[in-house]
């Protein structure tokens, strides 16, 4: 059995763009959670940095996350994430106990 892989992708929106931001993460976790090999998908905005939103994705391996990110719902979203944040960083990991 494979190990699921978890990602927590933090992005950070530029000044004036935060709602913009916003609506376009909300709008992925529905699909998100509806694809088949998605164990979880949230999204956060940070207590301490308004600007600041968190994705915590737990998928069933890699390759799921691949056919993710090639998905109609996510490939939408990207020009948007693009426009809206300043910073994006992805932490991938994987489970130890």
């Amino acid at each position: 059995m494979t190990t699921p892989l978890t990602l927590i992708a933090t992005l950070v929106a530029k000044a004036g763009f935060e709602a913009e931001l916003e609506q376009t993460l909300q709008g992925l976790q529905g699909p998100s959670r509806g694809e088949a090999d998605c164990i979880q998908y949230d999204f956060h905005r940070d207590a301490e940095q308004a600007r600041t939103f968190h994705m915590i994705e737990q998928w069933r391996d890699e390759a799921a996350l691949t056919d993710h990110e090639a998905t109609p719902h996510f490939q939408a979203a990207l020009p948007f994430i693009e426009r809206a944040a300043e910073k994006l960083t992805i932490t991938k990991m994987y489970r130890i106990s």
